[in-house]
């Protein structure tokens, strides 16, 4: 045989009739979403003069019939009950059909009711359990309510027993917790008033999901979108399967299902069909098929429609455990339904029941997810082995996968341009982005449930499962309690005789074990032994993992004692270091055991080389993480997936890049870690006690959280403290929270968290705009310091300085001053020691400082071309007649530093692209051959040579030379002052050795305050200076001089110098760059009568002038762009889910205050929630302040 030619064949028939299937499916969507266009349109127009008023309390009105079948629904019963009495029509009878509830579910309906046994009659029309007792109410009130008591039969037998007793024309079918709309009986019956010659035998309305809306006395308050995600994705799938399936099917009459939690039937035809069929679980299917069939078959007329209003509140299944036992049930009930009428198939005699709609159903319904799923593992199959092209099985996947989100968004945009049950717009944008998850998440899951539905049809099972629901309301505070009586009834059993039976003589005869106890009894007796072997060899491997993150560590920790010199607290970074790479080692054990026991049962010599790949990547990973931490002295986390590779690419230029060297180290490392794997895994295999022992420590590692109890082992500083970091587990966490965030502890939005505002000025619109606010409150506090002049605006110099810190910078820096240039100038400036940058990175510093604008989710620069409107410094001034430049040294693209600036009005970017060639210099070039761009000294010539002066100007100036790998030209020089300095000093021999460890970065820092006095001098020249006022501050603290607490990140100085001021001045209060902005615009409105509006989205709220320490500012700092954890009010510092106490002098003393920490929190949340809110819809300001005041 030619197998090749079999496996051809095979191919080209799944290949092709693959193809031909998604074609049929995505063409028969696109016919149902048209057809759904027309009947909706259709039915909104036949009804919107309808008064139903009028049927209603019309004794004309056809009568009606509730069927309510209940099973052990007694936590919800009252309620829905009192609910379905609540409905207003006047010929109605509701029978509730208690189906053998095992719970209190009848009692409850007695007490509360009032019901008593009376003696009834039942008519068994159709055959079903018997029926124990009838009950009705003495309270007349409660007339029109029947309660009967029966044994179980399933829900098809109790609502046969409703039809029995039934005494109305018409029935309605429901599930007793649903919730009903006020008009949805009215709604429903009125197709079957308009009939003509048309019998319209059954009616259906369509149900939306109520979980998270707010249901009061039986009746639906709210609608609400849920806010746990099975729920809301199921609401997607509802309004899909409604608005467009149901309707478009009404529209051709070829509906075959209406929803056995809301539908109306003809009695009379229902009755004839024989009612339920009890030996399906998918009843409600079944006898709308089994009436259409009937009708076909006896040539009558007649229709099945569908209502598109939301009649039907129904609670939706919460968890994948009992959403997977529905969706089994749905899909053996369609199994089943179409197995009974099977002679319908593409049968002409039942028109277009038998040649389309059932043809749909078995294809596109009952077939598809056994087509999906093996479709699907074909396709990868074949993409595998190279019979199909992975960029083909990609960009096919793609497309269906984009087909079906395209398909949710018309189901999404039918509702709101139709009933819009969810208003806010926000919510619409969630179930968008839900529609977004759907094929990664909630469809294969559905799917999966699907096909053990088959499954299960195979083993005929025939049960529902339990389906537990939540309840949609608390009872009423006030509301008397139920009394029930629950004494235990005790039953003695009958004592049990036990009669021996007579021993036989005769040799039983040999009976045949069973396929049981042949084939799976032995292996299942010998799982533990496998599993026990596997886990022998796993932990042996496991070990030598350990040893190898051992070795890594005692790697990280000689280059840095090699690097930087001794660290403070070595003992205790050593023993907690050890112990966190304990802790990572045991996470990584319980999460990698289930794994390599399977690849152990394919081979012990496949589960051998697999950990050695997995165990050598590892390894290598922790060595590359701490040579990433030796280099930038900070933790990599989840930063790595932000950058843009552009970004990363420079980063990794300034730090030396790739060379030989280091890939040779690579490479032999690589090497070591790989024969180590492979030699010392069978000298370490434990024996039976061992083995025992190892699995106590791991499942008891596990079950305590060694990672966490070893994150409160601090050494002290925080340099100590992260180089303690097992740097693999930090990575790791930081990359999953910022994939999979995890929701607020706290509830947000709670009123009562808005006490906490960010700023105390009065929000205008915070649903719409949640920043904007008046900002004509904020202070003119620079006034008292400055010469007043309002006939010349004065120029505006602000010079951001890269890695510029306090901790060595000006009087009392706990480092020593290496600024004695800036020291200087503070004595003639106003001079805030106590300043805080907003982020622990360059990127947030344009838009903190020029525009107090939040940071959005990695950043308001990587918003991109996203970002919203805004207002800021430059395009204020702008207005007001500046001209507006923006100087870097640098490539101005890194960071989206260029497309904030011309979205912020400035006329001109300056950067490393613009330099003339001739007469500036380059910062030197690393090992790469990477260089940042020009120096400091070069790029404040190039910001000095615009000599015009015909107009007022700001200039923003942001330097790069105290940016690692810190290479700078004449560095001996530097390289002598940072000698001079340290004597000046008064450093003792050890702490210069200390300090030499760091002199690359002393003399960069040295470097720009030399910089600086030259350009200030220079400037001093010019017939502007007069009139200049010079903002001076760092972008963020350097990180690559170890750092003593988590605010010393954000520590910086700021100076403000100009000829105009009338006096100097040091504050001690705390202010952020955030408070910049709204400061400058004050000041030029009040004092210089410049157009600034009174409202704006500033995040700040103005520089404090107290020369005493306090804060009145709340600031939510981003140390890096995934990471928002950071947070300070008042006297306090949040970090993740520890409080500190900031001292005057800004350091930190951690705080056990739970009450301080959740008014933090609150706070901090709040401010969350407002930076999340403007990127979900956009916007900052409204669109008539922009034109007027922005650069738009």
């Amino acid at each position: 045989m030619n197998w090749n030619l079999v496996i051809d064949i095979i191919f080209d028939i799944l290949t092709y009739g693959i193809f031909i299937y998604s074609t049929l499916l995505l063409l028969s969507y696109i016919a149902i979403a048209i057809f759904s266009i027309g009947e909706t349109r259709k039915y909104v127009h036949k009804n919107s003069f309808t008064d139903y008023r009028i049927l209603a309390s019309s004794v004309h009105a056809p009568s009606v019939t509730i069927l309510a079948p209940a099973y052990n629904e007694g936590m919800t019963i009252v309620e829905n009950i009192r609910s379905l009495l609540s409905i207003y029509y006047v010929n109605l009878e509701l029978i509730v059909i208690n189906d053998g509830s095992k719970d209190d579910c009848l009692q409850k309906m007695i007490t509360a009711y009032d019901l008593e046994k009376i003696d009834y009659f039942v008519d068994y029309k159709i055959k079903t359990k018997e029926v124990r007792g009838v009950y009705k109410s003495r309270n007349p009130i409660y007339h029109k309510l029947l309660v009967v008591d029966k044994v179980n039969g399933g829900k098809a037998d109790a609502l046969n027993v409703g039809i029995n007793i039934s005494s109305n024309k018409y029935l309605v079918c429901i599930d007793v917790d649903c919730i009903l709309e006020q008009d949805a009986l009215l709604k429903m019956v009125k197709p079957f008033l308009e009939q003509t010659e048309e019998k319209v035998i059954a009616s259906g309305g369509v149900v939306r999901i109520a979980n998270s809306c707010i249901i009061e006395d039986g009746k639906l308050v709210k609608v609400k979108l849920a806010t746990d995600y099975l729920p809301r994705m199921q609401i997607l799938e509802y309004i899909r399967a409604f608005i467009l399936g149901r309707m478009a099917w009404s529209r051709l009459n070829g509906l075959m299902l209406i929803s056995g939690a809301f539908g109306a039937f003809d009695k009379e035809i229902a009755i004839k069909c024989g009612g339920y069929d009890h030996s399906t679980v998918g009843e409600d299917m079944e006898l709308v098929v089994r009436m259409r069939r009937y009708m076909e078959e006896r040539g009558e007329k007649y229709r099945v429609t569908y209502i598109p209003d939301p009649l039907c509140w129904t609670e939706a299944p919460n968890s994948f455990n009992i959403l997977g036992r529905q969706r089994n049930r749905w899909t053996r009930g369609t199994i089943e339904t179409l197995k009974f009428h099977k002679k319908m198939f593409f049968n002409p005699k039942y028109g277009l029941l038998g040649m389309l709609s059932y043809p749909y159903w078995f294809f596109f319904e009952m077939c598809a997810p056994v087509i999906e799923f093996f479709g699907f593992v074909c396709f990868f199959i074949f993409a595998a082995f190279g019979l199909l092209d992975w960029g083909f099985f990609f960009s096919y996947l793609l497309f269906i996968i984009s087909f079906g989100y395209l398909y949710s968004a018309f189901a999404i945009l039918m509702e709101v341009i139709t009933y819009n049950q969810y208003k806010r717009r926000t919510d619409i944008f969630i179930l968008m982005l839900t529609a977004l998850t759907e094929p990664f998440y909630f469809h294969p899951f559905v799917v999966w449930s699907a096909i053990k539905g088959y499954i299960d049809y195979i083993r005929k099972k025939k049960s529902w499962g339990e389906m537990t629901r939540q309840g949609f309301a608390q009872k009423p505070a006030g509301s008397a309690p139920v009394l029930i009586d629950t004494t235990p009834v005790i039953v003695t059993p009958e004592p049990v005789v036990v009669i021996p039976e007579p021993v036989m003589e005769e040799t039983a005869p040999v009976q045949k074990a069973s396929f049981y106890k042949r084939k799976i009894a032995p292996v299942i007796t010998k799982v533990p032994d496998v599993l026990f072997e596997s886990f022998r060899y796993y932990i042996a491997h496991m070990l030598v993992l350990l040893l190898l993150l051992f070795v890594a560590r005692g790697i990280e920790l000689g280059i840095d004692y090699f690097e930087h010199g001794k660290p403070q607290y070595l003992d205790k970074i050593v023993l907690y270091g050890f112990a966190k790479d304990v802790a990572f080692a045991t996470l990584i054990t319980l999460w990698g055991y289930i794994p390599f026991t399977l690849l152990f049962l394919i081979g012990r010599k496949t589960a051998h080389v697999s950990f050695i790949v997995f165990g050598t990547l590892l390894t290598l990973i922790q060595v590359a993480l701490s040579q990433y931490f030796v280099t930038s002295l900070v933790p990599l986390g989840a930063d790595l997936w932000i950058y843009s590779w552009t970004d990363i690419q420079q980063t990794i230029g300034a730090s030396g890049g790739l060379n030989l060297t280091s890939i040779a180290l690579l490479v032999i490392a690589a090497c070591l870690f790989v024969f180590t794997l492979i030699k010392i895994p069978r000298l370490l295999l434990p024996n039976d006690g061992l083995v025992v022992f190892f699995i106590l420590i791991v499942v008891t590692g596990g079950i305590r959280d060694l990672t966490k109890v070893t994150s409160n082992m601090l050494p002290g500083h925080e340099f100590s403290n992260n180089l303690s970091l097992n740097k693999s587990y930090f990575f790791y966490k930081a990359s999953y929270n910022h994939f999979f965030p995890s929701p607020e502890e706290e509830d947000i939005y709670r009123d009562d968290f808005f006490a906490n505002a960010i700023y105390e000025n009065k929000l205008i619109d915070k649903n719409n705009y949640p920043f904007l606010h008046i900002s004509d409150s904020t202070k003119n506090v620079l006034a008292p310091f400055f010469t007043k002049n309002d006939s010349v605006p004065p120029n505006i110099v602000i010079v951001l300085v890269e890695g510029l810190g306090r901790a060595f910078s000006n009087e009392n820096a706990y480092l020593g001053s290496f600024t004695p240039f800036l020291d200087s100038l503070s004595l003639k400036s106003l001079y805030w020691e106590n300043f805080l940058s907003t982020s622990g990175r360059t990127f947030s510093v344009l838009p903190s400082v020029l525009g107090s604008l939040p940071f959005g989710p990695t950043g308001f620069n990587e918003l991109g071309d996203e970002m919203p409107k805004h207002i800021s410094l430059t395009s204020l001034l702008k207005r007001n007649g500046y001209r507006t430049s923006f100087y870097y040294g640098g490539d101005a693209s890194f960071d989206n530093m260029s497309t904030f600036l011309k979205k912020s009005g400035i006329d001109q970017v300056n950067d490393e692209k613009t330099f003339p060639r001739n007469g500036y210099q380059k910062l030197p070039a690393s090992s790469s051959g990477f260089s940042w761009g020009y120096d400091d000294a070069s790029l404040f010539r190039y910001a000095l040579a615009d000599t015009n002066t015909s107009s007022p100007s700001i200039k923003i100036i942001l330097t790069v030379a105290t940016h690692s790998p810190f290479l700078i030209n004449n560095e001996a020089v530097y390289i002598n002052r940072f000698e001079r300095r340290m004597s000046e000093l008064k450093f003792s021999e050890e702490q210069k050795k200390t300090y030499r460890n760091y002199r690359l970065q002393y003399a960069s820092i040295l470097y720009a305050d030399y910089a600086i006095q030259e350009f200030i001098n220079a400037y001093k020249q010019r017939p502007d200076f007069a009139n200049t006022v010079f903002l001076i501050t760092g972008d963020h603290r350097m990180p690559e001089i170890p750092m003593s607490t988590k605010i010393d990140r954000y520590h910086v100085p700021l100076l403000i110098y100009s000829p105009l001021l009338n006096k100097a001045e040091k504050f001690s209060s705390v202010s952020s760059h955030f408070d910049i902005a709204p400061t400058l615009t004050a000041w030029l409105k009040y004092s210089h009568g410049m157009n600034i509006p009174n409202m704006n989205a500033w995040v700040g709220t103005g520089i404090d002038t107290a020369k005493k320490f306090r804060n009145i500012h709340a600031v939510p700092l981003k140390q890096t762009k995934p990471e928002l954890v950071d947070f300070v009010r008042g006297d306090y510092m949040l970090n993740a889910d520890n409080v500190f106490k900031i001292m005057p002098n800004m350091d930190l003393e951690p705080e056990n205050a739970p009450e301080k920490k959740f008014s933090l929190k609150s706070s901090f949340n709040l401010f969350k929630k407002k930076n999340q809110d403007f990127v979900t819809s956009g916007r900052l300001l409204p669109d008539s302040l922009v034109k007027k005041y922005g650069s738009y």
